[in-house]
């Protein structure tokens, strides 16, 4: 498989391709064994956080710079061969890859690299979304590997990731990641816990590393990967991510500059208990539907799964407003629904394939134990998940700065400074990534360079709202503010610049946002 991007020339990206002609042989729950390439460097251990509670959000870590983290945390010791030195100067010939890669990891990359210590695993794994999808959730290539690892269907399924028309787990950052971890454990295992013929087989499949090897031992040759006859793209394969790995670890050395990412997690799993509307889910959060639906690429609607997972990754800042309004919102309002009223004629089966839902969902839908019918029932018919043509989260910007300028806040211009990526911008302006893109002329693999003008279309509150001032009295927190005037605690925060702790005194001046119904 390869997946070419023009960021990064003739560095092509490649993957599992092959995965689905993986040995039969049995997972075993063995542990690993030493591999020959670790060296005995220290390494922390972490629990994971994939499921964030508030004590683990409190811990603080020890460095602040999630890269020197990564680089504390590499384990394999290789030769600086010809083959590394061709790839990482293929890496650095590019001025902009790096920090794409930076941009679009920033969400997700934290949560890797919690899973990835937790298991104890070489660090440099970390690498291998950056060559298989420059981390890219939607990522597919031509033999129909998705995802940030790159999985094809029938692997995606052996470790697995389901696929159907409302989720695909491949594009489940937290699931593939998993499955992918799963994987590699299995192949270290496989080859008696050597790691570069473990990560050339998650390019080529185990078969053929396995056969390149028995070749070798008849012919009396060597049977460590630099000596094994694989094919080009595998021996450019294993070089690439050691290469990566070596300029991640050493950006001093090689004249590179990496956006700073905070060592703390950006997104936070907030568990749902059932299906729920992303409209919804958003509304409750307090931001905007495209926002939530961005960090979950798994969702190919704006519902989730009937089957689940009944999880949601949201921002951190948001989480919480989520998690306690879920606890008080009644089943029958997470998901929106129409009425329909049975005629002579009708079951369940043609009135579930008129509306493009399941029997199941139905009866649950109506609390149905059976599937008889009476006419003039009327039923609830859930959503199917399609977007909604009202919900802004499914209009796409305007092209035109005039048409832009009607339906949001006045034009601002952003100065980029080091370290910035269009994820923070984008979050710290209430926009989206994809929108302050297109109003730019930037893409997904676009960089940003300190120094850059930005031309940013904030949503104004006060172009669809009313602004007040609100005196703070003794009593009052944010949340019971907020909810006293329908709005959001992180819209509060932001209109009044207010820090994290949200610390409020009576008699301050709160600036607010209503809506002129209220």
């Amino acid at each position: 498989m390869k997946l070419r991007t023009a960021l990064l020339a003739t560095l092509i990206l490649s993957g599992c391709q092959n995965l689905s002609h993986q040995d039969d042989r049995a997972l075993t729950a063995s542990e690993p064994i030493k591999s020959p390439q670790v060296s005995k460097k220290l390494h922390k251990k972490h629990a994971s956080r994939f499921l964030f509670n508030d004590d683990q959000l409190d811990e603080s870590t020890d460095t602040g710079n999630l890269w020197v983290r990564i680089s504390d945390d590499m384990q394999l010791d290789f030769p600086d061969n010809q083959r590394i030195r061709q790839q990482r100067a293929t890496i650095l010939r590019s001025d902009n890859h790096l920090a794409t890669i930076a941009s679009r990891a920033e969400p997700y990359l934290y949560l890797i690299v919690e899973e990835i210590e937790r298991r104890g695993l070489p660090m440099e794994l970390v690498t291998i979304p950056m060559i298989e999808s420059m981390f890219d959730p939607h990522a597919r290539s031509r033999s129909n590997a998705v995802g940030l690892w790159q999985f094809v269907p029938q692997t995606g399924r052996n470790f697995g990731l389901r696929h159907d028309s409302w989720y695909d787990g491949r594009r489940d950052v937290l699931a593939s990641t998993n499955a992918a971890l799963d994987y590699f454990e299995y192949l270290n295992r496989f080859f008696d816990g050597d790691w570069l013929q473990t990560i050339a087989a998650y390019n080529a499949g185990e078969g053929r590393v396995r056969n390149a090897i028995l070749r070798n031992q008849k012919r009396g040759r060597p049977t460590d990967y630099w000596s094994l006859d694989l094919p080009r793209e595998t021996r450019m394969y294993v070089p690439k991510v050691l290469a990566m790995a070596d300029v991640l670890s050493n950006p001093e050395k090689y004249n590179v500059t990496l956006p700073t990412l905070a060592n703390e997690p950006k997104l936070r799993v907030v568990n749902t208990e059932g299906q729920i509307d992303l409209h919804v889910a958003a509304q409750l959060a307090g931001l905007r539907p495209a926002d939530l639906k961005e960090v979950n690429p798994a969702l190919s609607r704006w519902t989730t799964s009937p089957r689940g997972p009944y999880r949601l990754l949201v921002p951190v800042e948001y989480a919480d407003s989520l998690e306690l309004a879920l606890a008080d919102l009644p089943k029958r309002e997470r998901i929106p629904t129409r009425s329909y009223r049975v005629v002579s004629g009708d079951t369940l089966s043609r009135i579930a394939m008129q509306n493009g839902v399941s029997v199941n969902q139905l009866k649950v839908a109506n609390n149905l134990r059976g599937n008889t019918l009476r006419r003039g029932q009327t039923l609830a018919i859930p959503s199917d998940g399609k977007p909604v043509a009202a919900a802004p989260a499914v209009r796409q910007p305007q092209s035109k700065p005039t048409r832009i300028a009607a339906t949001t806040g006045s034009k601002r211009h952003y100065k980029v400074r080091s370290g910035d990526t269009l994820w923070n911008i984008s979050r710290a302006h209430g926009v989206t990534h994809g929108e302050l893109a297109k109003w730019n002329g930037l893409n997904a693999k676009s960089a940003l360079k300190p120094g850059m003008q930005l031309v940013i279309w904030p949503k104004s509150a006060a172009s669809r709202d009313k602004s007040m001032v609100y005196q703070v009295r003794r009593g009052d927190s944010l949340s019971s503010i907020a909810a006293r005037f329908q709005v959001a605690v992180v819209d509060v925060m932001r209109w009044n610049q207010l820090d994290k702790s949200g610390y409020i005194k009576p008699g301050q001046e709160l600036t607010l946002f209503v809506n002129n119904n209220s």
